[in-house]
């Protein structure tokens, strides 16, 4: 893993106001992974290797050098830069509100490395195999996670520790897929160990919509959930979290959310996994 990178403060002093301006980006110019058999899937340039999902969106997303919080918006990101280089970034720029992402190319089984930030307020998300989505949202000063906060499986994990960065702060994501079971280190932390994504907890909403959803899909997507001791747990089938990619599960692409809100990642490296 990659060392933090550092935060620059750059704070102006002017009459009756101060300006705060946040870069979201370190100094280092380094970029991960420094081992062998990772290949990029963000060129810095542009989004070849990928397409839009909702063709018909805005297109919100532009490569650039780094991004910062807009001082006068702090639930937008404003680009810096035009990008090019090994160390760009992907933004989902604006209001955020544009297309879902998703490579061209399926994957298996893999490890995913990613970095990713995002403003005040704002959601995404990573979408293993277009189906089984790890939250990205601003979870930071939550006391008590939930199902949608930052580093949950949607609907079907929850994070036993929050380890959210103040918005504008970069952090990664470490994601492990082979088979059913999803491994992910969050900040360096293990936050899941080959868990089985069919099986899980959410809540009381998702309990009552899962289970009325599910009446009208073909057997291998149907949920079985159960309230047991006050918690919702169970079954969820073999296809997607809410917003995932229709079917059972299969190889698939990565998929990244960007219809919530603004958000963005860099550094983003997979290595497939043999069989």
């Amino acid at each position: 893993m990659m060392p933090p990178r550092s935060f620059v403060r750059a704070v102006a002093l002017l009459p009756f106001m101060t300006l705060l301006v946040i870069p979201a980006r370190g100094q280092s110019g380094k970029t991960y992974p420094p081992s062998e058999g990772w290949k990029p899937l963000f060129n810095g340039r542009n989004l070849d290797g990928w397409k839009f999902r909702n063709p018909d969106a805005r297109k919100v997303w532009v490569a650039c050098d780094d991004v910062r919080l807009d001082p006068s918006n702090p639930g937008r990101l404003l680009p810096v830069g035009s990008g090019g280089g090994p160390a760009a970034v992907l933004l989902c720029g604006d209001d955020g509100r544009g297309s879902d992402i998703r490579t061209v190319e399926d994957f298996d089984d893999y490890e995913l490395h990613l970095e990713f930030t995002v403003p005040k307020g704002s959601n995404s998300g990573v979408y293993n195999r277009g189906l089984f989505e790890i939250q990205v949202f601003d979870s930071f000063g939550a006391a008590k996670l939930a199902c949608h906060d930052c580093g949950a499986l949607y609907e079907r994990a929850i994070p036993p520790e929050n380890l959210s960065r103040p918005p504008g702060a970069w952090q990664s994501y470490d994601i492990t897929l082979r088979g059913k079971k999803l491994s992910l280190i969050w900040n360096g932390k293990v936050v899941y160990k080959d868990m089985d994504v069919r099986y899980g907890e959410t809540d009381r909403a998702a309990f009552d919509r899962l289970n009325e959803e599910s009446k009208a899909l073909p057997e291998p997507l149907k949920v079985k959930l159960r309230e047991e001791n006050g918690k919702f747990v169970g079954y969820f089938g073999e296809g997607a979290t809410r917003s995932g990619l229709d079917g059972p599960d299969r190889p698939g692409p990565i998929l990244l959310q960007g219809d919530h809100g603004p958000v963005a990642y860099r550094n983003l490296f997979i290595r497939k996994l043999a069989k």
